[in-house]
């Protein structure tokens, strides 16, 4: 079994069919510097620059003004300011794309809390193709949906499939093997559709430009 796949299970298992669990608590607002209103807020964790254009700014184009912070976890630690959310009994929601070892250390953090992990998504770009293994549970499938409608509007091949392991649904499969250049849009698409997973993206709120995405990365939301 794929090892993100076994992670992502295990976080489930406390659910049952239900749905994808992991449960406890939220983010130190004081600490940092968040104000909710009626709507718990969303912390934002960037892989690098790349990903703050696209996939951060997609999240911020989906939630004008919400609380949402952001944090790069190129720039600093992200383990302390993730256990805080996961402690300080204040609802928040973790919505991340970093890189495939910060991903490992902040999902397995959440599952040993048992916070609620509703996506973990494995992505890996380069100039021609992009490559995507989602886990989802149904709430979230709009934004497979999304992610599966911007992917084949792309210039650049790819593949994707995505699966909601307690559902009776086949998994979604989809591919191509265009030629052109990669772009980063399917990630701010995905990040627009991960903030906001049963509203349509509007392309208009979206960045045009953006810096080119290229390596390996997970993807995750994680509501506490």
């Amino acid at each position: 079994m794929n090892p993100k796949r076994r992670s992502f299970l295990k976080g489930a298992l406390a659910s049952g069919a239900g749905g994808l669990i992991l449960s406890h608590s939220g983010l130190t607002q004081a600490a940092m510097g968040i104000t909710t209103g009626n709507s718990p807020a969303t912390l934002v964790l960037a892989g690098n620059a790349a990903i703050e254009s696209s996939f951060a700014a997609g999240i911020q184009a989906a939630l004008p003004g919400e609380a949402v912070t952001l944090l790069r976890t190129d720039h600093s630690n992200p383990l302390t300011a993730v256990t805080e959310a996961l402690h300080s009994g204040q609802p928040i929601r973790l919505i991340g794309m970093v890189d495939d070892a910060t991903g490992e250390l902040l999902t397995t953090l959440a599952r040993h809390a048992g916070a609620r992990m509703t996506w973990l998504g494995q992505h890996s770009a380069d100039p021609r193709q992009t490559r995507h293994q989602v886990i989802n549970d149904r709430a979230a499938q709009g934004s497979a949906l999304a992610l599966a409608e911007q992917l084949q509007q792309e210039a650049a091949g790819f593949r994707l499939n995505a699966e909601q392991p307690f559902a009776r649904k086949t998994a979604l499969q989809l591919a191509s093997a265009r030629t052109g250049a990669a772009s980063s849009h399917w990630a701010a698409h995905l990040g627009h559709a991960l903030a906001r997973p049963s509203a349509p993206v509007d392309a208009a709120y979206l960045p045009t430009t953006s810096k080119r995405l290229e390596g390996r990365f997970v993807s995750f939301v994680i509501e506490v």
